[in-house]
């Protein structure tokens, strides 16, 4: 009995494209018969069920059929007969249906990952990229609600002043001598698909295309230096806890030239002593006397921006919650603000006059 084609891409039956591209990818690296520990098989069986599902009309026509798909179309499942030359099979009609281009698609990437670098026909260079720099930042809850600037030192590469990032003394370069100026070398690769010609980064100039006449004195001809860097940081207002920033471009500069790397922030908001924050709303639980619960009256409470008055009225419960419009934080790259709910408390009094035990004790004959 056949398998399951959403069983075997480890899907649901309503799983989206990109979700069914995804699993399959992962799979198609993992099974690939030229990397070690794939699996032939099993990598045909990714490639059938992504073919099928991958096609809406086609998906439609399996969700109807299901196990007898195969016998309702026909038979034809795209790799019948993949080892045999089965009539009218075409690497372009079955992995363009798939999704893949042999120009600079999905395919070329799955054949990235399992030769180590760019394969196909796409020949654009590849330089090193800085490494990324991630730091975590703590903040208030009320630096959370109106926005900050921080500056953050840090040590790390950065561009050669001296060369200016070309790594060659006086700026003074020449022609790579290994790739000719491409920035990169071509080599054919077999595989069971046939062979293709592989692109990958020179490593004698790592992409550039040129070298230094002779090696800068500073940077060893490296093109960077390692030194402290101050960064500012602008943290919007409304952020919550656990969100990251993105600083592109911010990060470590790559050796010989290569692109910047990112700073990552991973932001932290430290607990209130008082305000509890579900989402982009404030909650405080606030005590009152009983004589204001009954009688009704005016009370100051504390909010993130200040004090506010707020007007208890009578025969209040312990336990009632009060809705401040837009009395909580900001909404983060967007208009208005959340709400503050306040929850109040009848609060008892562990000492008292003799007056006002007198004047409970009435109360209390009173039935109140």
């Amino acid at each position: 009995m056949a398998r399951d084609y959403y069983e075997i891409l480890g899907v649901s039956k309503d799983a989206s494209e990109s979700e069914i591209k995804k699993s399959y990818r992962k799979l198609a690296h993992t099974y690939h018969p030229d990397k070690k520990g794939g699996d032939e098989a099993k990598f045909k069986e990714v490639n059938e069920a992504y073919q099928t599902l991958s096609d809406p009309q086609k998906r439609q026509q399996y969700n109807q059929f299901g196990s007898n798909y195969q016998q309702a179309t026909g038979g034809a499942s795209g790799f019948s007969g993949f080892g045999g030359g089965a009539q009218g099979f075409s690497f372009d009609d079955v992995f363009g249906q798939a999704g893949f281009s042999f120009g600079g698609g999905g395919f070329e990437d799955v054949f990235a990952d399992v030769f180590g670098a760019g394969g196909g026909r796409s020949g654009s260079r590849k330089q090193a990229r800085g490494r990324d720099i991630e730091i975590a930042v703590d903040i208030s809850l009320e630096e959370a609600y109106t926005g900050i600037s921080k500056s953050i030192d840090l040590d790390l590469n950065t561009t050669c002043e001296a060369c200016d990032g070309s790594g060659a003394q006086n700026k003074k370069t020449k022609q790579c001598p290994t790739c000719r100026g491409n920035g990169y070398v071509e080599q054919q690769v077999r595989t069971m698909l046939g062979t293709f010609n592989q692109r990958a980064t020179c490593g004698t100039c790592q992409g550039k295309g040129t070298i230094p006449e002779s090696n800068c004195k500073s940077c060893q001809g490296t093109g960077v230096k390692r030194k402290k860097k101050s960064i500012k940081i602008e943290i919007p207002k409304g952020i919550s806890n656990g969100q990251t920033l993105e600083m592109r471009g911010e990060g470590e500069t790559a050796p010989y030239g290569g692109a910047n790397g990112n700073i990552y922030i991973s932001i932290s908001v430290k607990p209130h002593k008082r305000f509890e924050r579900r989402g982009d709303d404030i909650y405080l639980t606030q005590d009152i006397v009983y004589t204001t619960a009954v009688l009704g009256g005016n009370l100051d409470i504390e909010t993130i921006v200040g004090e506010l008055n707020l007007k208890i009225p009578k025969h209040t419960q312990s336990g009632e919650v009060f809705r401040l419009r837009e009395k909580g934080m900001p909404h983060l790259q967007g208009r208005g603000y959340g709400d503050m709910y306040v929850t109040v408390r009848i609060s008892t009094p562990k000492n008292i006059s003799r007056r006002a035990q007198q004047l409970l004790k009435d109360l209390q004959s009173e039935g109140i």
